[in-house]
């Protein structure tokens, strides 16, 4: 190698060294700067990476609570409905409830009979009462024991009035006995021992509530056989599902 390659190759390294003596240092920040750059690139990527995956939940979140809040306000718009919905229902039922109600008013007869009015048809006391046939047999003032079905009325004296109990129409007049059905034929009265020339009302003949049907006689032979007194006999017949009367207790309708 000649000197002139020598001193080249000298010329050169010295050029290279001044080169780097001269402009080291801004070489040096040129490749901090880099650095840098690429770090805060870095990390800011992965910030922005990481605020994106907190978001992500947040907005998940988000969309949950309107889906839910969605939710409640149809589930509440339902709930509203359904207490509409029950409300009309039983308006409709209380509605219903009093159409049947005046229908039922409605189907039942003006003129139904209404329950038969009894009163009293002497002023007097018990001498005997009705034991009827399952009671006890009552013995008369002759010793004989006898089913007592109506009741024996003591009064002062004969010739005491003798009222209708109910209103109705005489079914019949026999002697001192006469026989009257209640307007609504439930009850069936009969009343003896009356005087037979103070009757002045005969069969089919209407009579009302407290019309005089007679006076007190001694027609019907009791006196001194069942009770020795001055009386009416007075007796209450029911009438039955198959038409027929059975007698009850006088009692059950007037009292003495």
């Amino acid at each position: 190698m000649g000197k002139n390659d020598l001193l080249n190759k000298k010329s050169i390294k010295n050029d290279r060294l001044g080169f780097l003596k001269r402009d080291g240092f801004y070489l040096i920040l040129f490749l901090c700067l880099c650095i840098i750059i690429v770090v805060a690139t870095y990390v800011n990527m992965k910030a922005k990476s990481n605020s994106a995956v907190k978001q992500q939940p947040r907005q998940v979140s988000s969309l949950n609570n309107k889906k839910a809040k969605t939710k409640n306000k149809l589930n509440n718009a339902k709930t509203g409905l359904s207490k509409d919905d029950s409300k009309k229902a039983n308006m409709d039922n209380a509605n219903l409830a009093k159409t049947d109600t005046a229908k039922n008013n409605a189907s039942i007869s003006t003129s139904a009979a209404v329950a038969t009015s009894v009163s009293a048809p002497v002023k007097g006391t018990i001498a005997q009462g009705y034991t009827g046939t399952e009671g006890s047999m009552a013995v008369g003032m002759d010793n004989v024991a006898r089913t007592i079905l109506g009741e024996y009325i003591k009064v002062d004296n004969m010739g005491v009035p003798v009222y209708s109990s109910v209103d109705g129409t005489v079914s019949s007049v026999d002697g001192g006995r006469v026989i009257v059905l209640s307007k609504d034929n439930k009850l069936k009265i009969v009343y003896d021992n009356l005087d037979p020339s103070s009757i002045k009302i005969k069969s089919g003949d209407v009579v009302n509530q407290n019309n005089e049907i007679g006076v007190v006689g001694d027609s019907d032979n009791a006196k001194d056989r069942i009770v020795n007194c001055n009386h009416l006999y007075f007796e209450i017949d029911e009438k039955q599902k198959d038409g027929s009367y059975i007698d009850v207790n006088p009692q059950n309708y007037i009292k003495y």
